[in-house]
C-alpha cells in the first residue's frame, strides 16, 4: 500500500483538454540545438483559476526527503505551479507516454504550437506495444497524429514507440521503436527508427547494425541535412538475467532529406559506448536514455543505470569512440535520470525515474535546484517511474513533462 501524500508545495491545476483556452505556451524541442526548430510556435492554451503559490517545503517534506531549493537565478527558481494539460491516451487506449515533441511549424496535419506525444504501452499495459502518437492541438483539442500497425516490414520485432522522437524542419517525423510482442523483454526485437510523413503516414524505416533498442534521440537540424543522435539500450542484454552489461551506446546518424524525399542515412558512427544497460521488470529495460546537444556540440547522455550524466565533447565532429564520455554530474539529487533538456540559461534539466524530481544542473556540473514533478509527495520513493521526457518552452517560461502514472501532459510554470 502506498503512503498518503504529504502536503504539496505547489499549486496543481487539472485542465480538461477540451477546456484549454487561455494559457499561452511557446514550446521548444527537448535536446535540440539552435538549428533544429523552424520558428517560435504558438503553444497549447488553457484556462486555470488563480491560486496562491506556495514555494516553501514543509517540515514534513524536509524530514522525509533530501531537498535542494532552486538557487536564485536558476531556471527552476520561482516555478511553483503545475498544470495538467490533458490526457495523452487516444481512443485505442494506448498508455505510458514517453516522447514529447513541440511542433515548430505548420506542415502536413500538424500546426505550429501543437505537441506530439507518443505511447510505449498498449491498452493492456504491455510495454513495447504502443503504436500511437497523440497530437495535442494549440486550441485545446486532441487528435491522433499517427496510428501505426503492430508490425512493420524492415523493423525487427514490430512497433513499440520510445522516447526517440524528433520532427525535422522538412516535416518528416522520426520515432524509435523498441518492440515486444507481449510486454516482456524476452520477446523484444532490435527495433528501428520509423519515418513518418508530416501527415503521420508511415514512409519507411531506418534500421541496421547500428540500432538495437533505440531509446532516445536528439537532433541538429540544418534543413536538407541533419545530424541525429540515438541511444541504444538492448545491445547484449539477456532477458533472463538482471546483471548489467556495459554495451549500451549512442550513435550519430547523418541524414539527407527534402520536403518530398524521406530522410536517408548517409553516414553513421558511434560517439559513446560501454554504457551500462540491464533488464528491469518495472521499466522493461534500463540503459543510456536522455540526450541533449549543447550549442557548442557537447552531447549530454543520461546514464540511467550508473545514475550519472555523461558529457561527450565535439559530438558533431568526433570520430568513432568506445568511451562512455566523461562524468558530467552524478549522485546528489539524481535518481536514475531519463529525459534531458537544455534550459534557455544553458543549464541542463534531468527528469528522474526513481524519485519524481526534475533536477537543474549548471554547465559546470553543479546541481542548483530540484522540483518534485509529481503530486505523490511522500511516497517511497515519490513518483517512482512516473517521469520520462521533459522539454522547455521557447519563451523560457515553463517545463513540459509527461506523467506516466496518470498518462497526462503537464506544465511546470
Amino acid at each position: 500500500m502506498r503512503n498518503p501524500p504529504l502536503p504539496h508545495r505547489w499549486t496543481r491545476t487539472t485542465i480538461a483538454v477540451s477546456a484549454l483556452a487561455a494559457l499561452g505556451l511557446a514550446i521548444s524541442a527537448c535536446g535540440s540545438s539552435g538549428g533544429s526548430s523552424g520558428g517560435t510556435p504558438q503553444g497549447l492554451s488553457g484556462t486555470q483559476a488563480a491560486a496562491p503559490a506556495n514555494p516553501q517545503y514543509t517540515a514534513e517534506e524536509q524530514a522525509a526527503q533530501s531537498v535542494l531549493r532552486p538557487a536564485a537565478g536558476s531556471f527552476l527558481a520561482g516555478k511553483v505551479n503545475e498544470t495538467v494539460l490533458g490526457s495523452t491516451t487516444p481512443a485505442n487506449g494506448d498508455i505510458n507516454p514517453y516522447a514529447i515533441w513541440p511542433v515548430a511549424r505548420t506542415v502536413g496535419t500538424v500546426t505550429a504550437g501543437d505537441v506530439l506525444v507518443d505511447n510505449f504501452n498498449n491498452a493492456s499495459n504491455n510495454q513495447g506495444t504502443g503504436t500511437t502518437i497523440v497530437d495535442m492541438h494549440a486550441n485545446g483539442s486532441q487528435g491522433v497524429f499517427a496510428s501505426l500497425p503492430g508490425t512493420v516490414p524492415g523493423c525487427p520485432g514490430g512497433v513499440g514507440l520510445t522516447t526517440a522522437m524528433v520532427q525535422l524542419k522538412t516535416g518528416w517525423v522520426i520515432v524509435g521503436s523498441l518492440p515486444s510482442t507481449d510486454g516482456k523483454l524476452d520477446t523484444a526485437g532490435a527495433g528501428c527508427l520509423l519515418v513518418l510523413s508530416p501527415s503521420g503516414k508511415l514512409a519507411g524505416t531506418i534500421a541496421g547494425s547500428y540500432l538495437d533498442g533505440p531509446w532516445d534521440a536528439t537532433v541538429q537540424d540544418n534543413g536538407d541535412t541533419a545530424t541525429l543522435f540515438v541511444s541504444n539500450t538492448l545491445i547484449g542484454v539477456n532477458a533472463n538475467s538482471t546483471t548489467a552489461v556495459d554495451r549500451g551506446d549512442v550513435v550519430r546518424l547523418s541524414l539527407a532529406q527534402t520536403a518530398t524525399s524521406a530522410p536517408k542515412v548517409t553516414a553513421e558512427a558511434q560517439v559513446a559506448g560501454d554504457l551500462p544497460e540491464r533488464p528491469d521488470a518495472a521499466a522493461f529495460v534500463k540503459g543510456p536514455t536522455g540526450l541533449a546537444l549543447s550549442p557548442s556540440g557537447t552531447l549530454y547522455i543520461a546514464d540511467t543505470v550508473a545514475n550519472t550524466i555523461n558529457a561527450v565533447p565535439d559530438a558533431l565532429t568526433r570520430g568513432a569512440s568506445t568511451a562512455a564520455g566523461g562524468a558530467f554530474a552524478q549522485g546528489g539529487q539524481l535518481a536514475n535520470p531519463l529525459g534531458l533538456a537544455l534550459a534557455p540559461n544553458g543549464d541542463l534539466l534531468a527528469a528522474n525515474s526513481a524519485n519524481g524530481k526534475l533536477v537543474e544542473i549548471t554547465p559546470s556540473g553543479k546541481q542548483v535546484g530540484e522540483y518534485y514533478a509529481d503530486d505523490d509527495i511522500g511516497q517511497d520513493p515519490p513518483g517512482n517511474g512516473d517521469l520520462f521526457d521533459v522539454v522547455v518552452d521557447h519563451a523560457g517560461t515553463g517545463v513540459l513533462f509527461v506523467n506516466d502514472g496518470t498518462n497526462t501532459l503537464e506544465l511546470l510554470h
